[in-house]
């Protein structure tokens, strides 16, 4: 006999048993930043352009332009950094010391002082914030930062509000391809400690064996995996790698910020601290006890952590289920209904049972056609605003 089709209701059921889970694991992407005024990746791009056009820095506007002009229109600042990053190990390798873009030869110091620029401009603009609606731009300074914290922190209450009965057996952990400091400064606020892999005050240093092993089990203890660096991490001659107060005058080089927004970031993630910190997140998608993997504001876009959660749902007797809370990215000379990951993953048919796709449209099942509510209205849990409410209330318009 043909099994019923299950409804919006009994899915959407199914998806707040997962939230009850005393075993989350949570992956955040840039949309959960946005509507705090850090900026998504199109005008993060359009606004390190700006900085390095007015910077006066003759060789580095020619060489931001170069590459520019050899990348898809559709490219970014990922992949802009991506470029400069190959041509600058294609010059460190070359006996001329330098590589060609357009016909133009630059040398490796010339390339490495524009990669550094971008990066320094990187951790200003997510620092203190942009925004540009089309028609107002807002751009937080030192004196005058605009970035809001009211939304991490609203998200914090929801999701410890929920789990209250269930938080001294529960294991909660945080992986975050942002470079902001929003979310674990959300959770001291709500006085949780934030277990990040350093050990020290202010300034910690990286000792992450120590610090993720050992303080995982203090109900108040939240691990917090940032795969893609922070701007308040920098790797120091001396110290190594220390999350910094910034400003300082020992430590002062934005330059040397400890992120990596690059496009292709495969080899960094096999080098300290990314290996140790893909790792942790290798363990935590490989369980055979119940176990939730649930991700907003990530938009599938990162190749590594794609082939990490994939690598995972295909492992016989794993029993982690994949709750993705986003915005449909259709493509109708493609097909692709949802975005070209998840539409993959929701037709294959060894694990489509533990994925769910929470979208504008509806959710997402075993199949790319959407189970819609009864009142077939636009749903609003796939922001990180409106998840929080979906937590909070159970609504999810």
């Amino acid at each position: 006999m043909e099994k019923k089709a299950l409804s919006f209701d009994v899915i959407t059921d199914n998806i707040t048993k997962q939230l009850d889970s005393s075993r989350q694991n949570w992956l955040f992407g840039a949309g959960i930043s946005f509507e705090s005024n850090i900026p998504l990746m199109i005008p993060l791009t359009k606004r390190i352009g700006s900085i390095i056009d007015g910077s006066g820095q003759t060789k580095n506007i020619e060489i931001y332009k170069a590459i520019s002009s050899e990348l898809d229109e559709k490219c970014h600042i990922e992949h802009i950094l991506s470029h400069l990053g190959d041509l600058i190990a294609i010059a460190t390798r070359s006996k001329s010391k330098s590589s060609s873009i357009a016909s133009q030869s630059y040398n490796q110091s010339e390339l490495a002082n524009l990669h550094g620029c971008i990066i320094e401009a990187i951790g200003e603009t997510v620092r203190y914030g942009y925004s540009h609606n089309g028609t107002i731009e807002l751009i937080g300074k030192q004196e005058e930062p605009i970035v809001e914290i009211e939304h991490h922190q609203n998200f914090v209450k929801a999701i410890f509000a929920n789990r209250s009965n269930l938080l001294s057996r529960s294991k909660l952990t945080f992986f975050s391809t942002n470079y902001d400091t929003l979310l674990e400064d959300a959770l001291a606020l709500e006085k949780y400690t934030v277990i990040d892999g350093f050990s020290g005050g202010a300034i910690g240093y990286w000792n992450p064996v120590q610090e993720f092993q050992n303080n995982h089990s203090h109900p108040n203890r939240c691990l917090l995996y940032k795969l893609h660096g922070s701007i308040d991490w920098q790797r120091d001659k001396n110290s190594g790698l220390v999350r910094t107060r910034y400003g300082t005058k020992y430590l002062s080089k934005k330059s040397d910020i400890m992120i990596y927004p690059q496009a292709t970031k495969y080899v960094e993630t096999q080098k300290d601290p990314f290996s140790f910190l893909f790792s942790g997140f290798r363990t935590a998608l490989t369980q055979t006890d119940d176990n939730v993997l649930i991700t907003c504001g990530y938009s599938f876009g990162d190749e590594h952590i794609n082939a990490e959660i994939e690598t995972a749902l295909a492992l016989r007797n794993n029993a982690t289920t994949l709750i993705a809370f986003i915005q449909e990215a259709p493509d109708i000379d493609t097909g692709v209904v949802v975005n070209e990951r998840l539409d993959k993953w929701l037709a294959d048919k060894e694990f489509h049972d533990r994925i769910y796709v929470a979208g504008k449209r509806g959710v997402y099942y075993k199949s790319t056609i959407p189970h819609q509510p009864a009142n077939g209205a636009d749903l609003m849990w796939w922001t990180f605003k409106g998840l929080t409410n979906f937590i909070k209330t159970n609504d999810y318009e």
